[in-house]
């Protein structure tokens, strides 16, 4: 039997009757290639020649909205432009109407806790790796519902080890691209284990951090400590929680917070350990490669930044917080 060529309206028909039941959590996306926003997920379309599908070619960024309100929407959107003008993309003229767009896109979704992604890609065009031949940018967002964490992870705290391979490269590391093929293979190596994330280390003995996640760690010192920032992303909700924990300094709670090489020795002395990203907040690590995180509790540290941090984003008068439905 040959293969069938598939016509415009048989397309249509075959999306119509797929199943495709992850889709619940897809809300509404906006691309610049259509000029608009699409609110049904089978027509959440990329070109299949663009860069960002071949070559991983783009850059993206994630913040999320609580009832409505997008926590540190502008430090989000000015680390996706300079990871763009590192790789010299072209960033679209939308993007000149980012924060309408986004409020649009938002509210376009219908609810109010939502996960954004806003990505700017390469563009269409060649099938090679020759970054000139894409005559424009792409800029998509992508809307989707924010489910929350297991509540019980947060009072138990979470598994992890440590990766089987060595870091990317600090160049790459310490950009927010879509090659992410390292990325997918720590978390793989993570699930793989029986554990909740996995943390890479560098040639230099150094921890970087998780698949997509930062990592920290309290001393037996009380101090917090966290890689320096030129190994690893610059990640937005572990620099709120090292500006919280600054507080902590003062109430005594914590001793310092700096930036410093953390070695495998010094997690394994650690008194806390926390993975922290847009999804996870700050989330308390238990075990790390079976052996006990301090003395295997959730510790005060983790559960006053918690709070503080939580705090911050659900408090409508936080200066953090950008309303889009206001």
């Amino acid at each position: 039997m040959p293969t069938p060529l598939i016509s415009r309206d048989r397309y249509f028909q075959i999306l119509d009757q797929m199943p495709q039941p992850w889709h619940e959590n897809y809300l509404a996306m906006y691309s610049s290639q259509f000029g608009g926003i699409i609110t049904d997920p089978r027509l959440w379309t990329i070109p299949v020649d663009d860069h960002l599908v071949h070559r991983g070619d783009a850059a993206f960024d994630v913040f999320k909205c609580v009832n409505g309100r997008a926590y540190c929407l502008d430090d989000h959107l000015l680390k996706l432009k300079t990871t763009a003008n590192k790789l010299g993309l072209r960033i679209p003229p939308d993007f000149e109407h980012i924060e309408k767009i986004l409020r649009d896109t938002v509210r376009a979704s219908g609810e109010k806790d939502v996960l954004v992604r806003v990505t700017i890609s390469r563009g269409p065009g060649g099938f090679t790796s020759n970054p000139y031949e894409s005559p424009l940018g792409l800029l998509i967002i992508t809307v989707l519902r924010l489910n929350p964490q297991n509540p019980e992870k947060y009072k138990k705290g979470v598994k992890v080890i440590t990766a089987p391979f060595l870091a990317k490269d600090p160049i790459i590391a310490t950009m927010k691209t879509c090659s992410y093929i390292q990325n997918v293979l720590v978390k793989k190596a993570a699930l793989d284990a029986g554990a909740d994330y996995a943390v890479s280390f560098g040639r230099d003995g150094f921890m970087t951090e998780s698949s997509t996640e930062n990592i920290f760690i309290v001393s037996q010192a009380r101090e917090m400590l966290a890689p320096e920032w030129n190994i690893i992303l610059k990640g937005t909700t572990l620099r709120r929680l090292m500006a919280l924990a600054e507080d902590l300094v003062k109430d005594g709670q914590l001793s310092a917070v700096r930036h410093q090489g953390i070695t495998r020795a010094i997690v394994g002395n650690a008194a806390e350990a926390l993975v922290c990203s847009t999804t996870t907040d700050a989330l308390p690590i238990t075990i790390w490669d079976e052996n006990p995180v301090g003395n295997g509790q959730v510790g005060p540290v983790a559960r006053e930044l918690l709070r503080r941090l939580r705090a911050e984003y659900t408090d409508p008068t936080s200066t953090f917080l950008v309303d889009f439905y206001d």
